[in-house]
C-alpha cells in the first residue's frame, strides 16, 4: 500500500482542495510514488488555475526523474500574446519573438534563475506560451520536501489572478511591450482590449478574445440604446484599433 504522509492525507480530506489535487495526490501521494509511475510510462501532471494557471508534472529527462513546472501568463496577458501571434504572418517567427519578449512582460526584479520561456502545442488557434522550471527528483520523497525546498516564489506572484504586488502586463502596456519587440500586437482604442482581425471564427472583422464580448466594444456608445421601447435597437458595436497600433513594427 502507498504511503499517505500526514499532510496529504489533511489536503485529501479537506473540503477546501480542489478537485484537481485531490486526484492528483490520491494517484501520487508522494514524489517517490510519482517518479515510479512516470518510469512505468504513466502521464503525471495536475493542471491547475486557482490562483495562477500552471501545470506541475514528473518527466523523465535523458532517463532522470525531474519535476517540471510550467506557469502560463492568463486573462489579458494571455490574450495579448495569442492576439499578437494571429496577428503575425509567420508563426515560426511570431514563436521567436515572443519567447524573447515573455521576460520584458514581467516587473523588474523578477528572478528567472532556472526559468526557461517555452511554447507548448494546444488544441487553439495559437500555441501555449509559459515560464518552464525543472527540478530534479532524485533525493525528494514527500511533496513537502520538494515545496519546502524549490519554492516557486515571485513568478508565481506576479502571475497570480489576484497579484498583490506587481503583475505581469496587460492591455495597452502589454500591447505596448509587444510592439517593441516586433510583434503586430493592436489594442482598442476605446476599451483597450488586445484586438486580431484573424481568429479563425471571425476572419476580417477586429475581435477580442474576451467570451462575453469578442466582436463588440464594450465602451461603444450606441446611438441606438435608451431609445423608446418601440425605437430601440442598440446591439453595441465594433472595437476601434488604435491607430498607433495598425502602423508596421520594426
Amino acid at each position: 500500500m502507498t504511503e499517505v504522509p500526514p499532510d496529504i492525507a489533511e489536503h485529501l480530506a479537506s473540503p477546501d482542495t480542489l478537485p484537481e489535487w485531490v486526484r492528483f495526490y490520491s494517484a501520487y501521494p508522494t514524489v517517490t510514488a510519482a517518479v515510479q509511475a512516470a518510469g512505468n510510462g504513466e502521464s503525471v501532471a495536475v493542471f491547475s488555475s486557482e490562483s495562477t494557471a500552471y501545470v506541475q508534472r514528473v518527466v523523465l529527462v535523458e532517463g532522470k526523474p525531474v519535476i517540471e513546472v510550467v506557469l502560463y501568463p492568463a486573462s489579458q496577458a494571455r490574450e495579448a500574446l495569442v492576439t499578437a501571434y494571429l496577428n503575425h504572418t509567420d508563426p515560426e517567427a511570431a514563436t521567436a519573438a515572443i519567447l524573447h519578449t515573455l521576460p520584458h512582460l514581467l516587473p523588474k526584479g523578477i528572478d528567472l534563475s532556472g526559468i526557461e520561456c517555452v511554447v507548448e502545442p494546444s488544441n487553439g488557434p495559437a500555441p501555449r506560451f509559459g515560464f518552464r522550471r525543472r527540478v530534479s527528483a532524485v533525493g525528494l520523497h514527500t511533496w513537502r520536501d520538494y515545496d519546502e525546498l524549490h519554492p516557486l516564489g515571485d513568478l508565481h506572484q506576479v502571475l497570480s489572478w489576484h497579484s498583490t504586488g506587481g503583475s505581469i502586463a496587460e492591455g495597452a502596456e502589454a500591447v505596448a511591450i509587444l510592439r517593441a519587440h516586433g510583434l503586430p500586437a493592436v489594442g482598442c482604442e476605446r476599451c483597450g482590449e488586445s484586438l486580431t482581425n484573424r481568429h479563425p471564427s471571425w476572419p476580417g472583422t477586429w475581435v477580442c478574445l474576451s467570451e462575453e464580448y469578442g466582436p463588440r466594444c464594450e465602451e461603444f456608445e450606441d446611438p441606438f440604446e435608451g431609445l423608446h421601447e418601440l425605437d430601440t435597437a442598440g446591439i453595441g458595436g465594433p472595437h476601434a484599433p488604435a491607430t498607433r497600433d495598425l502602423e508596421p513594427v520594426a
